[in-house]
Formats: structure tokens, sequence, C-alpha cells
């Protein structure tokens, strides 16, 4: 892999990372069903705003919304899902659950799209996988406050995140990654507000209520939604222009790595031991992806 693609690969995994810190951020002050909706909408903004300076056109027509299907497994199931499954379930349980989705893409991947599945990619994939857990679970251990369905709804959740990696990887061939991005957060908005707003007849707690944030919290929502889901998901389309589907992969597990550094800078976290230990392991097998020809 050139170094532009690998530009490209860290670039991604960067904005999807520190867009994780700040969302931890917003949600002090906003709920995390109106935090979701509020990025979401500022990244199909964002998006449009650039479609229609460079095209002069919106991305809003019936077959874009067509061509955008992918954006219903993520950002919309894929994210709902992971909220509703972290409510029930521990955050280290649900943090680790999510980290398989580099060893289900890579087995998908194989399955689906023909890519090959060597020895060592299997065991880079583990060893990434393994830091993973050191990350996130820097006391060794996984708590008991969990339930087993909040741990399926997570599994859920990840599984429709490799749904739209694979769909995505068929499309981005012929299609404008721009364009394609912009559909995709179309549809994953409008999905997820139909969901919500049928959710909240049920349950308040699911009421999309923006009252009463205040000013710095409004530009910080939109912020991570344009950071996390307009430039994460654009960038992480282009590279896929130019990279097999289980390569990105291996760039997608240093979200916690560029997660846990942008924490330290901005609101003054200190990793532990094991978690260095457990970046030094995903930085290696990221690292140890471009150096050997696996694909």
């Amino acid at each position: 892999m050139n170094s532009k693609n690998i530009v490209i690969s860290l670039s991604y995994a960067f904005c999807w990372g520190v867009g994780v810190t700040l969302t931890k951020i917003a949600l002090s002050e906003i709920t995390a069903t109106t935090l979701l909706i509020i990025q979401l909408l500022s990244s199909v903004l964002f998006l449009s705003t650039i479609c229609y300076l460079k095209n002069r056109q919106l991305p809003f027509s019936w077959n874009s919304l067509k061509q955008g299907f992918a954006g219903i497994f993520e950002p919309a199931l894929a994210y709902m899902f992971g909220i509703f499954g972290v409510q029930m379930t521990s955050a280290s349980n649900a943090v680790l659950i999510a980290s398989s989705e580099v060893i289900l893409t890579i087995l998908f991947a194989a399955v689906f799209l023909n890519e090959k599945l060597t020895r060592m990619k299997a065991l880079l994939s583990g060893i990434s996988f393994l830091g993973i857990v050191l990350l996130v679970l820097p006391d060794g251990q996984v708590t008991n406050h969990s339930s087993l369905a909040g741990n399926l709804l997570v599994l859920t959740g990840t599984v429709f995140a490799v749904f739209y990696v694979l769909f995505s990887k068929k499309q981005i061939a012929t299609a404008d990654p721009l364009q394609l991005t912009s559909s995709q957060q179309f549809v994953g908005l409008i999905v997820t507000v139909v969901c919500f707003g049928l959710l909240s007849t049920i349950d308040s707690s699911y009421e999309i209520n923006a009252t009463g944030i205040s000013l710095p919290f409004w530009l910080l929502a939109i912020g991570s939604g344009v950071m996390q889901y307009a430039l994460a998901f654009l960038i992480y389309l282009i590279a896929l222009q130019n990279i097999p589907v289980s390569h990105a992969a291996f760039y997608v597990a240093l979200i916690p790595v560029f997660g846990i550094a942008s924490a330290v800078v901005m609101i003054g976290e200190q990793p532990s031991l094991t978690q260095w230990i457990g970046g030094s392991l995903v930085i290696a097998a990221s690292y140890c992806i471009n150096r050997l020809k696996l694909s």
C-alpha cells in the first residue's frame, strides 16, 4: 500500500477516533438520541453543501436515495442498535463486542468478496483484536452488570456495520465517493428519525429534545457530526476505492488508539500501562499489514 493510501486510511481512523471523544464530551449535556440526530443532520447538511458547490445538484433525488441504501445499515441501524445495547449491558462489554468488527470484516470479505484469507492476515487480526481488548479493558476484566439481550444488540449493530462495508465496497467501484456518502448519510438520517419517532411514542426517553442545549455544546455536536460522520465516512469510501476491505479493517482498529490519545489531550485522561501495550499491538498489526503482501 502506497503512502497516499496510508495517509487516507489513517485519516478516517483519526476522524472516527477523535469524533468518539467529542461525542463523549457532548453526551454530558445532550441525550444520546438527540445527539445522534444532530450529528447526522449536520453531516447531511455539510455533505449536501459540498455536493452542490461541486456538482450544482443536491443528493436528494430518488436515484440518490436508492444508491444510498447501505446507509440503512450504517449509520442508522448500526448506531441505533449500539445505543440500545449499551444501555442494557456494560460499557466494557459493548466496546469489546464492537471491536470484533475487525475480525468479522476480514471473514465476511473472504466469504462475500473473495478476498484471500491468509494465515498471516488471520494472525494479525487476532493481534489487533487483543490490542483493542487491552485498550478498552484496562483492568483486564469484564463487569457483571450486563445482559444477554444488550450483548446481542451490540453484536447485531456490529454485524450491520460489516454489511455496510461489504455493500459500499461493491458500490464504490463505480460511484463517486462524495455522492455516495451524501446519499448514505441522508438515508441513514431518514431511517433514524423514523425509528426514534416510533420509539418515542412507546417510551418518552427516546424523544428528540434540543431545548436547553448551550451554544458551546451545539457547536460541539455539529462539529463532531461533521468529523465522525461526514468526513470519516467520506474518507473511508475513498480508501475503499484503492485497498481491500480486509486491509481497511486494520485501520478501523486504530480508532480506539486515536480516541484515547485525543481524550488525553482534550479531557486529561491518563492511559494505563495495559492501554499502552494494547495500543502498541494495534499499531504493530496495522503496520505489518502494509509491509506484507496479504491480499
